[in-house]
């Protein structure tokens, strides 16, 4: 029989050197770019060469690792915080809170993703688009719910719901106009949801 506490310390052994090699390369390929080696990477995060060439082949490949830890971070907060009670309405408030708050939290690495992402190869790009679509899929599925409860009203769920994503990225991106109005992240998670309840509302 397999031991399942030693599969799940060498999991979790392989999520935290996952993060050492985001949270060391972000600011390595921020200053450097291009120039930045995997070698440099695996040196940042005291990591050997072997290891961080298990999780990245090339530099840009940070993209794709940074993408999802960003996507862990949002289902694993939702995880912690949805109660399977609330109704639409309620979850699709949670979830904005969580996406937004990961982006906040994450908005270096989040810029230098939208900045990056062009280095990747077109199987990096798809991948890119695969966990993109993966957090508008969590906001679809609640939009859906409500849809069908009528919580919300009949509406194209998918484009609320990339709307949604978009719109928290903003803050990351766009950070030096919302600064310019003096608007805290509080301030942009109510406005931004009280956008979209208007949106959806029955």
């Amino acid at each position: 029989m397999a031991d399942s506490s030693g599969v799940a310390n060498g999991k979790q052994q392989l999520v935290e050197m996952r993060s050492r090699i985001v949270e060391a390369a972000a600011p390595l390929l921020e200053s450097e770019g291009k120039r930045a080696s995997v070698e440099d990477i695996a040196k940042a995060a005291g990591l050997s060469v072997p290891v961080a060439h298990q999780f990245l082949k090339k530099p840009a490949d940070i993209m794709l690792l940074i993408m999802e830890n960003l996507q862990q971070m949002f289902l694993d907060g939702l995880g912690q915080n949805m109660d399977e009670g609330l109704d639409a309405e309620h979850k699709l408030t949670v979830a904005i809170r969580q996406y937004y708050a990961v982006v906040d939290s994450q908005a270096p690495k989040v810029v230098l993703v939208y900045r990056g992402s062009r280095t990747l190869d077109a199987a990096g790009r798809k991948r890119i688009m695969q966990l993109e679509m993966e957090a508008v899929d969590t906001f679809r599925a609640i939009l859906d719910e409500g849809v069908a409860s009528g919580v919300f009203k009949k509406t194209d769920t998918d484009l609320v719901a990339y709307n949604i994503t978009v719109m928290g990225h903003l803050w990351a991106l766009k950070a030096w106009h919302f600064k310019r109005r003096q608007m805290n992240l509080e301030d942009f998670i109510v406005s931004q949801i009280e956008n979209v309840l208007a949106m959806v509302k029955s």
